[in-house]
């Protein structure tokens, strides 16, 4: 898996900032700490966080990366 965009939440609309050459859906991981909206985001094929506190959402990061073999610092 690698990256190839990061979603933001800016009040209540999605932006997606595409990182080169993005292809699918299951390149995006989602985090959001509403879990309708996370509930959403895993129905249309994205990897999700359901976000707590940012230790939490920092070691999930982490975990799915691994899970996906892609190589972080």
């Amino acid at each position: 898996m690698t990256i190839r965009a990061i979603v933001f939440d800016t009040g209540g609309v999605l932006e997606i900032t595409p990182i080169t050459g993005w292809t699918g859906r299951d390149e995006i991981i989602f985090l959001d700490d509403f879990e309708p909206n996370v509930a959403a985001a895993r129905e249309f094929g994205m990897h999700t966080i359901l976000f707590q506190d940012t230790t939490q959402a920092i070691a999930d990061i982490r975990a799915c990366l691994q899970a996906n073999a892609v190589a972080y610092k």
